[in-house]
């Protein structure tokens, strides 16, 4: 395949907030084409009048954004073959439907939505397929011209051609349908608009796209549309299904209100890192040839391609991806994170300026930024010590160790954790103390409780002062 010859697309009805589901095929297709230096355009699907809205299409881009995904042609920066919202391409439906009613491949189609719906029940109530039964198939020419010189309203349906649909799957190898398992679809609907499936292969084919990476529960539209290919004299696109993603219960992720984690923007809002949820998408039906799965976006780009994604479903598995999480959040620049935390600490009544600080302490421990205020209010304001903690400062080791280091800790103002640590290991080393009979009752002297980050970084978190008023207390 010759460097940039990959054209591939990103095709979101702007509904409604961007589903994990729709973020994988939008990752895999920004994948390939950063893989094979192609191009990815983002197409707005936008022909649901009723729901699509401008403020769902910022929010889908927003969250693009928010993920690293860019894209080479599009509604925001244009390209060769815009427009790129298919509101504004009904002339070009408009034109290739003609060519298609020219041909005798389609035809105009003047049922009620009343007669078609009393049909479908009663086909329905046969035990039967539901399907167009053909009333308008064969009407005269000039029948045709009268009705429409009297406004009255019309479909254009495309006319099913009888046979075997066969298209080779990069992902699921030869597919076959027939092609009587469908009726007569719509492809322009009576108030002009196109449907899915034709505003698809037109735009599709406008746009030059290359490849279709995109969820199995869209095969049943690639029957669809390859006659559509085949009828209007395109040709077809490379195919790539991939499988559905599913949740712990081994059931579809749905696009459900009130389902925690099935959006893009709960994620952003819950304050984790947008390379943890990347890397977790794409392991989502992918894997990596080495087996890692901790993965940069450049290693995504260098190794991701068609051949290793796989058949089977993918499970969501949330704490797989909180760990992860965990682990970029761990490998992400200290400074770059305090400024990501800042809201979430400003929000808590928390001085993002010691942000650092606190991560440093803290985020070994969590997996999201929005999990650093509580565990930085939890040192500020520990409530009651825990058992071991008491206990731990009561041993007659503990109380001397305590007494120690107050009075040195007079004569060494200004101490950070470094030092502070220093300055615990030389009483210490003066009373024999060492290992677990030196650090936990410190720790709990601090804390109140016996577990928790090394030391040094908890004094630092805590500060000098607090740590000070919390030694001295304990030691009197």
């Amino acid at each position: 395949m010759s460097p940039g010859a990959v054209r591939v697309r990103f095709a979101p009805s702007p509904t409604g907030r961007l589903h994990v589901g729709g973020a994988r095929t939008a990752l895999f297709n920004w994948l390939f084409a950063r893989h094979h230096g192609g191009t990815l355009v983002l197409r707005i699907e936008d022909t649901d009048l009723q729901r699509s809205t401008r403020e769902a299409e910022h929010a889908l881009v927003g969250d693009l954004r928010w993920l690293g995904i860019d894209w080479d042609e599009g509604p925001d920066r244009g390209g060769p073959h815009g427009p790129y919202r298919q509101t504004e391409r009904i002339a070009i439906y408009a034109a290739q439907a003609e060519r298609l009613l020219a041909g005798e491949l389609a035809f105009r189609c003047f049922c009620a939505d009343d007669e078609l719906e009393r049909k479908r029940q009663a086909q329905l109530a046969a035990g039967l397929e539901p399907r167009y039964d053909g009333t308008c198939l064969r009407l005269p020419p000039d029948e045709i011209e009268a009705r429409r010189r009297a406004g009255q309203p019309h479909t254009v349906r495309f006319h099913v051609p009888a046979g075997v649909v066969r298209f080779e799957d990069r992902v699921r190898g030869e597919i076959t349908f027939g092609s009587d398992t469908v009726g007569d679809f719509v492809l322009l609907r009576s108030n002009g608009l196109p449907t899915y499936n034709y505003a698809c292969v037109v735009d599709d084919a406008a746009m030059r796209i290359t490849h279709v990476i995109r969820g199995e529960d869209h095969l049943s539209n690639t029957l669809r549309q390859v006659m559509l290919y085949e009828a209007l004299g395109f040709g077809r696109p490379v195919f790539a299904h991939v499988s559905l993603i599913l949740g712990e219960d081994r059931q579809k992720l749905k696009k459900r209100e009130g389902q925690e984690g099935t959006y893009v923007d709960e994620y952003r809002d819950r304050g984790y890192l947008p390379s943890a949820l990347v890397n977790f998408l794409a392991l989502l039906g992918w894997s990596s040839a080495s087996g890692d799965e901790i993965l940069t976006r450049e290693r995504l780009c260098a190794e991701f391609d068609l051949d290793r994604v796989s058949r089977s479903a993918a499970i969501f598995d949330v704490q797989k991806f909180r760990w992860m999480a965990g682990e970029h959040l761990r490998a992400a620049d200290l400074a770059e994170l305090a400024r990501a935390s800042a809201p979430f600490l400003r929000a808590a009544g928390l001085d993002p300026a010691r942000g650092e600080v606190w991560l440093r302490a803290f985020r070994d421990g969590i997996a999201s930024l929005a999990e650093l205020p509580d565990r930085v209010r939890d040192l500020l304001d520990p409530g009651s010590p825990e058992p071991e903690a008491l206990a731990a400062i009561e041993t007659a080791g503990a109380r001397r160790l305590l007494s120690l280091v107050d009075e040195r800790w007079q004569t060494h103002a200004g101490l950070d954790g470094a030092a502070f640590k220093a300055l615990l290991q030389e009483c210490g080393k003066s009373l024999g103390l060492k290992g677990r009979d030196l650090f936990m009752p410190a720790r709990a002297a601090l804390t109140g409780r016996v577990h928790g980050p090394e030391l040094p970084l908890l004094f630092d978190a805590l500060g000098e002062v607090a740590a000070r008023a919390r030694w001295h207390a304990r030691a009197s």
